[in-house]
């Protein structure tokens, strides 16, 4: 396991790790969460209970480090 880590840890040691490169792979995956118009209206309506607000609380801080880390999708003109 310690010969796993020799090269990754040489190779950020030395300054070759590009944060940019490892962000975009896991931008490739991730997406913000998006609530769906009926469940917006609900939340507007209604008090979720306790743990329903430390859920949307996650949800909230995940959708702020997507908005941090992963560049804003381009859009084709086409597509407007």
């Amino acid at each position: 396991m310690l010969s796993e880590l020799v090269a990754p840890v040489t190779n950020f040691g030395l300054g070759l790790y590009n944060a940019d490169t490892y962000y975009s792979k896991e931008c490739a995956w991730y997406e913000p969460v998006r609530f769906s118009p009926e469940m917006k209206a609900w939340l507007s309506e209604n008090t979720p209970p306790p743990l329903g607000i430390k859920d949307l609380a996650k949800v909230a801080k995940n959708n702020d480090l997507y908005k941090e880390v992963c560049p804003a999708p381009k859009t084709n003109p086409k597509d407007s």
